[in-house]
């Protein structure tokens, strides 16, 4: 289960904005940042999210909970195999054709405009099938850690090793999943005590066992993948042994001493905190909140942590609020939301930052001018638009692009040139920790032109092989294989190639044309001469690709 999409019509301060839509996550856990300064509303946002996922999840919670004041919807979105699991034994058509159809179900609060009664009572009917169906949390459907996490020192209560496999049952999960955090703190704390406590009394038990020739199993570790948590975290770290005499959870560093748990850093107590929570529940494929994650972060263990929670468990939505740069970047433009305060702070805006010049002036408004400066081990600058075929190609060639790489487009090539100057000062200099790189199209560029360019800084500045980066997309055979699968058009490779053919042999003379004044351009001010639209329409080659039109070609050489 994941968050389709949210809107939030009024909720505190925070009216008439929307989050999504957002995609199933698949293998790797999908991260979406809120971000902004602080009464930016980004907690009220993470707090609406819980409400309405908590109160999906018992219907004990639905009933006593009542917001009258406050109008939201949250779009829950179904994979496959939930669709599939929570249809068992409907007959229904009209709920079967409406999970199909939506592939999900939506949570409405007060809703600014009336609902049709029959949409409303299937949307109900879904939303009832969902709860019963996990009402019993044999599938655990995520969790939320508010931004009031501390770690204080836990005194244990042995009369609670009595009562420890409570801990294992699949509902216990429900109590603390959106309660308090110093509860879940506690929990983990005591959890992670109790495990290691009666797997060594396991262990007595085997060996006790084995010395009396009764064939038994070796008891498997529990605190296994912890400790493997922990020495992936911080290598060299691991767990001790919880003796009888001291009731306590330690660590045993590299140097061979043991220490409280409590003894370590309350960023390294934060990081184990938040991860373990993921492994002691088995969380995958569903939604987590949390609330500042950064709390208590060096901006090197922030970025650890993210990239262990997205792959820690598969299939998980990760919400996010932060005030950190380094969240920011290893979440990416297109799953980042920025929140400010407007300039009268009677409302909060909210935009994607993939909307055309919201990152830089966030960043501004959260760390000062040079706020923006080293959030990325690489910056590419490239030529196009946040929406431009550039960024989204280069951001999809890259396997994961928010670990090391920023994609920055800047508009027209012009723009690249501009900023060309001052991106190679900073290379030069040990200002940033940040590598700078400028990608451009082709265009008309000739061979010396290119290998001029290139010579500038062969190393951080690439041109493309050819004209404009959807040029490499101009594959029949993969156009032929689209239009065959996706829209049912039977056609061939050979059919593709011979239209495309077609369209450059029409084109050939305006192709020319534009060409000649590129070059133009590159001798003289493009002010001293015009072509306007000479050639529009006219076909430059001919079947052979011999010039058939002298008109054409005359007026375009130099005398």
């Amino acid at each position: 289960m994941y968050i389709e999409k949210m809107n939030v019509n009024n909720f505190r301060h925070i009216q008439d904005i929307s989050f999504g839509p957002f995609h199933d996550p698949t293998s790797s856990s999908e991260l979406i940042i809120l971000a902004g300064p602080n009464g930016s509303g980004k907690s009220s946002v993470l707090e609406l999210l819980s409400f309405g996922l908590a109160h999906r999840y018992s219907w004990q919670y639905y009933q006593s909970r009542t917001i009258t004041e406050h109008s939201f919807s949250i779009k829950i979105g179904l994979n496959t195999s939930e669709i599939s699991n929570i249809l068992e034994g409907v007959t229904d058509q009209a709920i079967i054709d409406f999970l199909h159809n939506e592939n999900g179900y939506w949570i409405n609060v007060n809703p600014p405009e009336a609902i049709d009664a029959d949409r409303l009572r299937i949307n109900e009917s879904v939303h009832g099938l969902v709860s019963r169906r996990y009402q019993n949390f044999t599938r655990k459907l995520g969790f939320f850690l508010r931004s009031d996490r501390v770690y204080a020192k836990r005194e244990y209560n042995q009369r609670a090793l009595f009562n420890w496999k409570q801990k294992l049952e699949p509902s216990y999960f429900n109590q603390i999943s959106y309660g308090d955090t110093s509860i879940q703190y506690t929990d983990m704390y005591d959890f992670l005590l109790e495990q290691s406590y009666h797997y060594t009394y396991a262990l007595g038990q085997y060996t006790r066992d084995i010395e009396r020739g009764e064939q038994t199993e070796r008891p498997a570790d529990p605190l296994l993948p912890y400790n493997e948590l922990l020495g992936q975290l911080f290598p060299g770290y691991s767990f001790a042994d919880v003796e009888s005499a001291n009731l306590s959870l330690c660590v045993k560093l590299p140097t061979g001493n043991i220490i409280p748990f409590q003894d370590l850093s309350s960023g390294e107590k934060e990081v184990f905190f938040i991860l373990s929570f993921f492994i002691r529940h088995n969380i995958s494929y569903s939604t987590i909140v949390i609330d500042e994650p950064d709390l208590h972060l060096h901006s090197e263990l922030a970025r650890k942590l993210i990239r262990l929670m997205r792959n820690i468990r598969p299939g998980n939505q990760i919400w996010c609020a932060t005030h950190n740069a380094e969240l920011i970047d290893e979440a990416g433009r297109e799953r980042t939301y920025f929140l400010r305060p407007s300039e009268d702070r009677s409302r909060i805006e909210c935009f994607p930052a993939t909307q055309e010049g919201a990152e830089i002036s966030i960043l501004r408004d959260i760390f000062g001018y040079s706020g923006y400066v080293g959030i990325s081990r690489k910056i590419v600058f490239s030529e196009g638009t946040e929406s431009s075929a550039d960024r989204k190609t280069f951001a999809n060639l890259s396997p994961s692009p928010s670990d090391n790489i920023k994609i920055i487009p800047v508009g027209t090539v012009s723009n690249l040139y501009r900023i060309n100057k001052a991106v190679f000062a900073l290379l030069q200099s040990d200002f940033t920790r940040c590598e700078f790189y400028l990608i451009r199209d082709r265009d008309y560029m000739s061979d010396a032109l290119v290998d001029n360019h290139r010579s500038t800084a062969s190393q951080n500045f690439y041109i493309l092989s050819r004209y404009h980066i959807e040029n490499y997309l101009l594959n029949e055979e993969i156009i032929a294989d689209i239009l065959n699968t996706t829209f049912q058009r039977a056609t061939s490779r050979e059919e593709i190639y011979n239209q495309l053919l077609n369209i450059a042999r029409r084109n050939s003379a305006a192709f020319l044309r534009d060409m000649t004044v590129y070059r133009y351009g590159e001798l003289y001010q493009q002010e001293d001469f015009s072509l306007g639209n000479h050639s529009n329409g006219l076909s430059l080659l001919t079947n052979n690709s011999i010039p058939i039109n002298d008109d054409v070609v005359s007026p375009l050489k130099i005398s």
